[in-house]
């Protein structure tokens, strides 16, 4: 079999590029960080997220008094509701990667907190 003169550099020269766009994108990421405590005046969690432009590839996190506090990410109808059977995270820290575009939602599973505006909204673009 004959080989063509360029031919490695026709494959590798892509995979190259594509390398490095990956690499570039997780370089841009963006980690937002987001005290997650009650509320101490009202609209505090949608006035905190205003001016914040999420991406895919951004994080969120969520730093809060782990034996006051938990968070879970939820389902609109969840959310809407302040209600779900899903286990929150009670770490105390807790990132969640944004992986799709679109709204994510969030809330505190301890009774009262979310009604009392401990949830939160966000949207990926």
């Amino acid at each position: 079999m004959k080989r063509r003169p360029g031919s490695l550099l026709t494959v590798a020269l892509p995979l190259l590029l594509v390398a490095l766009l990956v690499q570039l994108q997780a370089v841009a990421a963006t980690k937002y960080t987001l005290n997650w405590n009650y509320p101490n005046y009202q609209n505090y969690f949608s006035n905190w997220n205003r001016g914040n432009n999420y991406a895919v590839g951004d994080s969120i996190e969520f730093v809060y008094n782990a034996e006051a506090h938990d968070v879970v990410k939820v389902s609109y109808a969840e959310f809407k509701d302040c209600f779900t059977s899903a286990l929150p995270s009670t770490s105390g820290a807790t990132v969640f990667p944004l992986e799709q575009t679109g709204m994510h939602y969030f809330i505190c599973t301890i009774p009262g907190h979310c009604q009392a505006g401990m949830q939160l909204a966000i949207n990926v673009l």
